[in-house]
């Protein structure tokens, strides 16, 4: 990219509207990343019980 190509871009800094971000949310919950996500939580909550008491920094 040019700089007189970058210079054209413009970058809004309005938000959306709330209804844009439900719906946005609404299809992240059902997409295969969140379902993912949400399937690691056991490991995660198991892996923070056996480290609980470890002293990971020093």
């Amino acid at each position: 990219m040019t700089t007189s190509q970058s210079n054209t871009r413009k970058i809004s800094l309005e938000m959306k509207s709330e209804v844009h971000y439900k719906k946005a949310a609404n299809s992240y919950r059902k997409s295969e990343q969140y379902i993912n996500m949400i399937n690691l939580y056991p490991i995660l909550q198991t892996t923070l019980i056996d480290v609980e008491n470890e002293n990971l920094v020093n």
